[in-house]
């Protein structure tokens, strides 16, 4: 049986023509009349997490025709999760209507025809996440320095130890949210907000390409006129372009790799550009000598600066995905002794701020 106050029946003029009948006695809670006309309050955060909508595709003539539990419609769905896991969601209270209200493992399915949440389990929670420094607070807004190891946001097996749920957890606030993101092995400036109406306006920054990023990177010494105005797999390089002096522009067209974490360069228009020069910084690892980098990446595609310098012949000191020096296995949480970090960190944001106008610029020190 379903729990009392676990959806909403005919309140109001809404249509009675529910696919279950109600628990005897069954009353609707405070606030709830006229729902599903009347917009439900939005579901509270547990740790920093939101609940993810089920069934989400599932259109209302669909729903009502679904027979068995909304635990059978999960297991035979969401193959992600087990029948054990989702019993154990269910056993949480991890399952719920609009309103809140928890639902049970022997719910009818056709409940899908509202909407029904998840609060999605943390396989790597814990109480020891690290502390994510603030480096700058902006009306509405904060720039981290993103530790190396964590990735930005939720996902896959990383959920508790990412940069979100970590400063969300710190700052108090499940609201936060990035305005966009940096890889796993990178470290640096992150842009996050701090309130659900800013997303879209910080956002748009990054998507339209109106934030001017630099990047520190570490790599072989290149040539002063690496393969200038030719091309190698799909690489165009100019040297000196009018619109940058003094730089080293790359362009290629990129592609993720479906199923696999590396990106490729292919044929096709240029969808990536990216412009670098050489500082006169030096770095010693394990007894080679390395340059320091400046990178300035217009576009924002998967591994683009990494790539970019792999195709260029020298991949960034650490990179474990496109043959730097050095690097750890692939997929280590923790850089064993002896191996190389990512060399590659995000040290300045510059933008208009879509607020007040005026320009920004954040460095780290």
């Amino acid at each position: 049986m379903m729990r009392q106050g676990a959806f909403q029946p005919n309140v109001r003029g809404v249509s009675s023509s529910l696919p279950f009948t109600p628990p005897a006695g069954f009353t609707p809670p405070e606030g709830a009349q006229g729902w599903p006309r009347r917009r439900p309050p939005r579901l509270p955060d547990r740790g920093g997490l939101h609940p993810v909508r089920v069934g989400k595709r599932v259109n209302v003539k669909e729903a009502r025709a679904l027979e068995g539990t909304l635990a059978q419609w999960m297991q035979a769905h969401i193959p992600r999760l087990s029948p054990q896991e989702i019993a154990q969601a269910f056993a949480r209270g991890d399952v719920c209507d609009a309103w809140g209200h928890v639902l049970d493992a022997s719910t009818p399915a056709r409940i899908l025809e509202w909407p029904v949440y998840m609060y999605w389990s943390a396989a790597d929670e814990t109480t020891d996440l690290p502390h994510i420094p603030v480096v700058y607070r902006g009306d509405g807004w904060l720039v981290v320095n993103k530790p190396k190891g964590l990735a930005t946001q939720p996902r896959g097996s990383y959920v508790a130890r990412t940069v979100t749920v970590a400063l969300r957890r710190q700052e108090g606030n499940a609201n936060l949210s990035p305005a966009h993101r940096l890889d796993r092995a990178t470290s640096g400036l992150l842009l996050f907000t701090e309130r659900p109406e800013l997303r879209r306006p910080y956002q748009e920054l990054f998507a339209q390409r109106k934030v001017t990023k630099l990047y520190h990177a570490v790599a072989e010494a290149l040539p002063d006129t690496p393969i200038a105005g030719g091309s190698d797999e799909g690489v165009v390089v100019t040297v000196d372009p009018p619109e940058k002096p003094g730089w080293i522009k790359v362009a290629s067209r990129i592609e993720k790799v479906e199923r696999v974490m590396v990106s490729r360069i292919v044929p096709g228009e240029v969808n990536a550009v990216t412009y670098l020069r050489a500082t006169s910084h030096r770095v010693m690892v394990r007894g080679r000598e390395f340059r320091v980098y400046e990178v300035s990446p217009f576009h924002g595609k998967t591994h683009q600066i990494r790539l970019h310098f792999a195709a260029l012949g020298a991949p960034l000191v650490g990179d474990p995905l496109y043959g730097g020096f050095n690097a750890a296995p692939y997929g280590e949480d923790q850089v064993p002794e002896g191996a190389s970090p990512l060399h590659l960190e995000a040290v300045r944001l510059e933008f208009i701020d879509p607020q007040t106008g005026k320009a920004v610029s954040i460095s780290l020190p």
